[in-house]
This record gives C-alpha cells, structure tokens and sequence, in this order.
C-alpha cells in the first residue's frame, strides 16, 4: 500500500505540465454565417396544470400564483412527490406541500425516507 503510494506520488512530482502548441482553427475566420432560421419554432407543450397562455401570474406566498378574476390569488395547494428505487438496497420516497393562507400567509410541509443497505456479497 505504502509502495503504491509512493510511486503515485513520484509519478505525479515527475510529470512535467502539459506543453499546448498553441491555438488549433477549425473553422475559417471568415466565410459565409450559419443560416437562420425563417420560421419561428413551435411553442413547447406545456403540462398539464400548467399556467394557460394570457393567464395572469403574480408571486404568491408559495411561488407562481393564478390570479383570478376578482383579483385574489388562488390558493390551492400544490407540491411534489419524489420517488427512488435502486437495486441492492436503495428505496427512497419523499414529498412536499404548500397551502397558501390568504393573501401573503402558507403553511409547508414535507416528509422523507431513506434507505441504503447496501451490501456486497
């Protein structure tokens, strides 16, 4: 272990920086542009609950808010769940939730589990 150590040591004290030969052109420095684009790309397809195009958003207590008509934040809770598995052992099972309370007020709250037990045989 002792000799391994040494030799790594001696072998990374001995290795000289590495030398450049300085800058490699790949490409000409003058030419024609890449082409651009005439069409505009597609929009993305959002998720399902996800915020509608025109919708109006404002930051609440818990993050993105719909605004409703009236003018009032919604307030209905949102979350995560988050999930693992593996093998030999590994499980994993976490999940979140924010319930906003009237205009500026929330409650949170979040649970985990965890598992390792990794074993070799």
């Amino acid at each position: 272990m002792r000799a391994m150590a040494l030799a790594t040591a001696v072998a990374l004290l001995l290795a000289g920086p590495a030398l450049a030969d300085g800058p490699i052109a790949t490409a000409p420095a003058s030419g024609p542009a890449a082409p651009q684009p005439t069409t505009p790309s597609p929009p993305l397809s959002q998720p399902a609950g996800a915020f509608a195009e025109g919708q109006p958003v404002a930051m609440g207590p818990c993050g993105p808010e719909k605004v409703k008509p009236d003018g009032q934040l919604d307030t209905a809770p949102h979350g995560e769940v988050d999930a693992g598995v593996g093998s030999n052992g590994y499980r994993s099972l976490a999940g979140a939730v924010c319930q906003p309370i009237g205009q500026d007020g929330y409650v949170a709250a979040s649970v985990s589990e965890a598992q390792g037990n990794n074993r070799r045989h």
